[in-house]
């Protein structure tokens, strides 16, 4: 065994003609004094298997349960030395606040991509998806168990997650088809393989085979079936609909879905549920992360502070030409969103969808993969590569503090209160209704990050100034760089500078100013 990688054991036994899920297979191992209970699958032809992932090093002992070939229960105990992680390999993504970190504790900053109907295509097709993978910036990839039936997604699968008899309407749950689970394991260790997490979407409403139409025993058999094969992958998320308020399930059966989950996962994997229009109660206690369609970047410093959760914004549009207004964005759009959401506090997700024709016969990568024909993700690299160089947790801030209630800034108005009561706009606003604060406050609300008194950074975004304002510390002295986020480049404008500063700026959209403590 090896610290933060999976290990499998395999065992011959009892074939199960009528139920391949709920299998009677247990495992119990103990390494560091905690015990953790895993259920055994079934991998076809009396096969079963446990997976088991050690967060520590150390000494594990095991003890598995099984039906052997002639029914009875067979009983197998031993122990195993984990060694210590390999250099690079830090266990699963937790949350840290707001933000994001790995099961080590090393700082993780999401980026990453969509490629919705990956499972479902061709081996050729995913080998050349992973190539592209190798060489893109992106650290996520959204995709779906089931496949998709959608605009440029009309085929049949080669593989379904189920077996369906002849003439048979409805799948069967409890009969997996093998071979697509085979296929979406190599997926999953391939992923891991280039360090990139697997968002996998567990339900859509896109079909037109009856994938979404289970019932919720067939629904919970299902996920039974996937948490018992894949919660041993250390790169692994739960996300559990692609736009859950287009499907039939109500909210309280939703949530029905979160804690099954949250129960039978032994390693606590990220998990989230992805709206249309509705978003999820992310205050579920089984949810750990907002995840939202949407890059409306001013909402996410409320977000934050009404979840205390890590904000992701995991559609923002894509980067592309089809006639849908939701991905034909310019790639100077799709990074423009990337950097504002970053500089509320949130993270984004990348799509591409580029068309030549108006026909089915077209991959475009948000559902298929193959490659990345966009200008986004070479600056989305370049981003990242900035994210990664500063302090692991950035927070947001408004430099122009506006009370979040009209009472509270008519409170500051009537005290008296210098900058605040002699202010027209801030009288103005105590008179305006509600909806129109709300919009004044997210207007007057300027995207920064900051790290304590060391690092702070600031995105302009559409404006087209040949001079900014960058509010610092009083004390300490600071190096201001200019960063154009389109060409890639970065060049220092001011040194040992504090206080309130003027930045020089080359009068164009998409510019981020970042000033660094270089003394006291």
């Amino acid at each position: 065994m090896k610290q933060y990688e999976v290990f499998q054991m395999k065992f011959c036994g009892k074939e199960m003609a009528e139920d391949q899920v709920n299998v009677p297979v247990k495992a119990e191992f103990t390494l560091g004094g905690k015990t953790t209970e895993v259920r055994g699958f079934c991998t076809g032809e009396g096969n079963f298997a446990v997976r088991y992932l050690p967060l520590e090093s150390g000494t594990c002992t095991y003890r598995v349960e099984y039906p052997g070939a002639d029914g009875r229960t067979e009983i197998l105990e031993g122990s195993e030395e984990v060694a210590p992680a390999e250099s690079g390999t830090h266990g699963p993504v937790r949350t840290a606040g707001t933000a994001f970190a790995y099961e080590d504790g090393s700082s993780y900053i999401p980026f990453g991509t969509t490629i919705y109907a990956l499972p479902a295509q061709s081996g050729a097709q995913i080998e050349q998806t992973l190539e592209t993978l190798k060489q893109a910036p992106f650290n996520k990839l959204r995709m779906c168990v089931f496949p998709k039936y959608y605009d440029f997604n009309r085929e049949d699968p080669e593989l379904f997650p189920f077996e369906r008899g002849e003439g048979e309407k409805k799948w069967n749950v409890r009969r997996p088809c093998f071979a697509f689970w085979d296929k979406l394991d190599d997926i999953l260790i391939r992923l891991n393989n280039l360090g990139i997490e697997a968002d996998l979407i567990l339900f859509h409403p896109y079909d037109c085979w009856g994938v979404s139409e289970l019932s919720m025993e067939e629904a919970t058999t299902y996920l039974e079936y996937v948490v018992r094969r894949l919660a041993a992958f250390p790169n692994l998320w739960w996300s559990l609909a692609n736009e859950y308020d287009l499907m039939d399930y109500t909210e309280g059966e939703w949530k029905e879905f979160a804690a099954f989950i949250g129960a039978m996962d032994p390693w606590g994997h990220l998990l989230s549920n992805h709206n249309f229009v509705h978003p999820w109660d992310f205050a579920d206690k089984n949810t750990t992360h907002c995840c939202l369609q949407s890059s409306d970047a001013v909402k996410i410093p409320d977000l934050l502070k009404k979840y205390e959760k890590p904000v992701m914004y995991d559609e923002v549009g894509y980067e592309g030409n089809i006639p849908y207004n939701w991905g034909n964005l310019s790639a100077f759009e799709e990074v423009n969103r990337f950097w504002k959401i970053f500089c509320y506090g949130g993270y984004a997700t990348h799509g591409e969808t580029f068309m030549e024709k108006m026909d089915d016969s077209q991959v475009l990568w948000w559902s298929k993969g193959g490659t990345l024909k966009g200008e986004s993700p070479k600056r989305i690299g370049f981003m990242k590569e900035l994210a990664y160089s500063l302090p692991a947790l950035m927070t947001f801030y408004e430099t122009r503090q506006v009370p979040e209630t009209q009472e509270e800034l008519r409170k500051l108005v009537d005290s008296g209160q210098p900058g605040i009561s002699d202010n027209s706009v801030f009288r103005c606003m105590c008179r305006i209704t509600e909806p129109e604060f709300e919009h004044m406050r997210e207007f007057m609300s300027q995207p920064v990050l900051h790290h304590g008194d060391q690092v702070f950074l600031a995105y302009l975004g559409d404006a087209c100034t040949i001079c900014g304002m960058m509010e610092l510390p009083q004390t300490g002295k600071y190096r201001v760089d200019v960063i154009d986020v389109w060409e890639m480049t970065r060049k220092t404008v001011l040194e040992e500078v504090n206080g309130s500063v003027q930045v020089p700026l080359p009068g164009k959209t998409g510019m981020a100013v970042l000033a660094v403590k270089t003394g006291e």
